[in-house]
């Protein structure tokens, strides 16, 4: 049986060129599903602050493998604010 979202957690947020000013928040779901509230979605994400740990990752990879994990993944391995 598949698990049904029911409740999320914020665990990280995402940067623009301004790193005084959020453009998305990221969730974590009971699932392990990893969701993004964008806030601004016309400026392109620069960084996360924190970097999302591996774990978080590879669980979320490991329930759904899509767009977010790729571009979470990707700014999780940069070195925050580069």
């Amino acid at each position: 049986m598949k698990a049904v979202k029911a409740e999320a957690a914020p665990i990280a947020r995402l940067f623009g060129f301004n790193p005084n000013r959020a453009i998305a928040w990221v969730y974590v779901w009971n699932t392990s599903e990893l969701s993004i509230l964008w806030l601004d979605r016309r400026v392109p994400p620069k960084f996360i602050d924190p970097p999302l740990p591996k774990g978080v990752l590879d669980q979320a990879i490991a329930v759904t493998s899509d767009e977010v994990t790729d571009l979470l993944t990707a700014l999780s391995n940069r070195t925050t604010g580069s």
